[in-house]
């Protein structure tokens, strides 16, 4: 059965400057009537650089929430009257001093469905240009051959599940 739930109501109980909580009242296709909560932002992008000799640029960050190093791509919020495909640039060069002559986006998908509505669109970017440092948030630029990537999934240094789920699209795309 794939009826759709009819909201009744909606509304915006909390709001910061990266996303809101929303509580929407609805009514189940079997006549059962609920409330459901969840987080709304304008979506976010991964993107995952590949240098001339093959490498991708990688970054080590502090992750606050679980108090450890974490090993990714680039990544950020889309801003609003950004296009995604604008936010993975401006990411890239703001979290790694990169800039890219040719950008591909690889696919999008949905990271939190359960408590978002939050979309993640992947990229692939080529022909780069190191052009300035990185931001304060990064504390390392790394760049790792897709098997470093892949050992790295293995042994828990890349442990972000966005990281885990880009990087699968990008060996799709091209085919490693």
């Amino acid at each position: 059965m794939n009826e759709s739930w009819r909201t009744i109501t909606e509304e915006e109980v909390d709001k910061n400057p990266w996303w809101s909580h929303i509580v929407r009242r609805f009514v189940a296709p079997d006549g059962r009537e609920g409330e459901y909560h969840f987080v709304h932002n304008d979506g976010a992008v991964m993107t995952f650089a590949q240098d001339a000799d093959g490498r991708f640029v990688m970054i080590r960050e502090y992750r606050y929430i679980q108090d450890r190093m974490s090993v990714s791509a680039s990544a950020g919020g889309i801003e609003r009257g950004e296009t995604p495909a604008e936010s993975a640039v401006r990411e890239l060069r703001e979290e790694t001093g990169y800039e890219t002559g040719g950008i591909v986006k690889l696919g999008e998908y949905a990271g939190a469905a359960a408590f978002s509505d939050e979309v993640i669109h992947v990229f692939l970017a080529t022909a780069l240009t190191k052009v300035g440092g990185h931001d304060a948030e990064v504390a390392e630029v790394l760049l790792m051959a897709s098997h470093e990537i892949d050992d790295a999934i293995l042994t828990g240094e890349i442990w972000d599940g966005h990281a885990i789920a880009s990087w699968q699209l990008v060996k799709l795309h091209l085919g490693l």
